[in-house]
């Protein structure tokens, strides 16, 4: 059955989504190691804690505030296969073990792409799918060039950013994937923009800060439906 799906890996050319997986503490390297064993290296998490009200996080079946928060970038074509496995290995159907969803990246450079779907990265671009008013455009990069990302998304008229602390739960094997060195600790710089401007706030900071760069970053966008605050 791995053949199979290690088949399909292959020769997929769907797109690359973010797997959003929140889970109590203690599960975190448990999620990693499914993810590694479907040859998917980028995973990056941080602590997290619940500030609903406990009602609500039972609702949401994350009943526990104590838990960890990962990020994983997979091809579509092996999203319910991951997904399946991991929630039957940690019961996450059950009520308080943790929720877990995917969201489609509007926006990634062509050689992060290449590199989650194992193809040749000769190349940078940008690959864009349906207009909407905002996009949030996300850096992941190795810790301490948090200001870098913020410097060059301002020159590409961002007004502003949110900072927080990861880690890399692949490093090794993300490093010998993609064939440069990373480190394990992370910044992840989110920002929110217009679509006017998010793919140049995207092409700055990947000059800047990419996966060419001392920052080793990686640059995506997801899409923004509906928002508050702006």
């Amino acid at each position: 059955m791995r053949f199979l799906l290690l088949r399909r890996f292959w020769m997929s050319r769907q797109k690359v989504k973010c797997l959003v997986a929140i889970v109590n503490r203690g599960k975190g390297s448990l999620v990693a190691d499914i993810c590694r064993s479907y040859q998917i290296y980028f995973t990056c998490g941080t602590l997290a804690l619940g500030t609903a009200g406990s009602e609500l996080l039972y609702y949401l079946g994350i009943g526990e505030t104590d838990k960890e928060m990962l990020f994983s970038f997979l091809p579509a074509c092996l999203e319910r296969d991951v997904m399946n496995e991991i929630a039957g290995r940690i019961n996450i159907r059950k009520p308080g073990h943790g929720i877990m969803f995917t969201v489609p990246l509007s926006g990634i450079s062509t050689l992060f792409q290449q590199k989650v779907m194992c193809e040749s990265a000769d190349k940078e671009a940008y690959m864009e799918q349906a207009e909407r008013k905002y996009e949030l455009v996300v850096a992941v990069v190795d810790h301490g060039f948090q200001d870098q990302v913020m410097d060059a998304a301002r020159a590409a008229d961002a007004t502003g950013g949110t900072v927080f602390h990861a880690r890399s739960l692949h490093d090794e094997d993300a490093s010998s994937f993609l064939g440069i060195r990373l480190q394990g600790e992370k910044d992840v710089v989110m920002i929110l923009s217009e679509t006017g401007t998010y793919t140049r706030i995207m092409q700055a900071v990947n000059a800047a800060c990419g996966l060419k760069t001392e920052a080793k970053g990686l640059i995506f966008s997801l899409p923004v439906d509906h928002f508050i605050g702006i």
